[in-house]
């Protein structure tokens, strides 16, 4: 399993809004226009409810929102790089740089998790981190992942 099954260069996002819902609401947008939902309104909701709930900023500048719902046939993952640091109240109080946003079917749980635990373990390396955030294309972006 690689990342790289999940997105595309076009799925790749360079944003310059330091507003989290900003963020997220662009990133939904993306979804909706690369056919990965159709629902915009019910995967907005999922989302927005999720970070709700607890922030998905996880440290080291960087947060994984994330939705399953029945409407969503496959996984996907939508990277964003952000050129300035966005207040994500994310645990170490750190401003996010790199979200890379999960979606997918809700009868998927493995898979979720193991896509997941992947995206983590390509954020852990300070190396690619650093690549990803510091990245000016998508196909920068694509090649970070595709070392994995």
């Amino acid at each position: 399993m690689r990342i790289l099954d999940y997105l595309s260069e076009s799925s790749v996002l360079f944003l310059d809004d330091t507003d989290k819902n900003e963020v997220l609401e662009a990133m939904v947008a993306k979804a909706v226009e690369l056919g990965y939902t159709t629902d915009i309104l019910t995967f907005k909701k999922a989302i927005f409810e999720r970070e709700d709930i607890m922030s998905t900023g996880i440290g080291l500048q960087v947060a994984i929102p994330h939705a399953k719902l029945p409407g969503i046939p496959e996984f996907f993952v939508i990277p964003a790089i952000l050129s300035k640091g966005s207040n994500w109240d994310a645990i170490d109080k750190q401003p996010v740089r790199l979200v890379l946003m999960i979606g997918g079917p809700d009868d998927s749980q493995t898979d979720y998790l193991k896509i997941l635990s992947k995206i983590t373990l390509i954020i852990k390396n300070h190396v690619r981190r650093e690549t990803l955030m510091n990245a000016k294309t998508a196909k920068a972006v694509i090649n970070a992942f595709a070392e994995l």
